[in-house]
């Protein structure tokens, strides 16, 4: 996929995201609760801090610590606990708060991919992170944390407002 087509999926996934969210109330995006206790608030901004670790990583900065999360977790590399982690890191911000902060991180995200050449993007993760040995182009994980990462949460972003897990 071309840088082009990557912005173009991004931008449909987030307007769609974006859209659904509209439509909500205050009380449906901070009170029900998914079974693991999150809320749409808890989500969005999950997504945010998604976001701001690839930016991180795309920028040569830690990304680990972009996302507030303790080496120790991040060496498990064991998502249940970093995305707990992000939860209840996140979990008693407003959701004012949330929303202007998903906004700024994700025109931040996206401002960086649009600078990057389609080169920049079929690099290896190991030329962003010193202590990777992966090959698998950098493209993968932006995806994985921006169009694709939006999609999944949407369905449960539903479920949560619509009364089920």
């Amino acid at each position: 996929m071309k840088k082009a087509g990557l912005l173009k999926k991004t931008r449909a996934s987030w307007d769609a995201l974006n859209a659904y969210v509209a439509t909500l109330t205050e009380a449906q995006l901070t009170q029900p609760t998914d079974a693991a206790g999150w809320t749409v608030k808890d989500h969005l901004i999950h997504l945010a801090v998604w976001e701001d670790g690839v930016w991180a990583l795309l920028n040569h900065q830690n990304r680990r610590e972009q996302m507030g999360v303790d080496e120790a977790a991040w060496k498990r590399w064991d998502f249940d606990e970093i995305n707990g982690i992000i939860q209840r890191t996140h979990k008693d911000k407003s959701w004012v708060q949330v929303e202007q902060e998903r906004h700024m991180i994700h025109d931040r995200f996206v401002a960086q991919i649009d600078s990057m050449t389609d080169a920049d993007l079929e690099r290896p993760m190991r030329d962003f992170n010193p202590q990777s040995t992966s090959d698998n182009p950098v493209k993968q994980t932006i995806i994985g944390d921006a169009y694709s990462h939006y999609d999944e949460h949407l369905p449960w972003i539903k479920a949560i407002v619509e009364g089920g897990d």
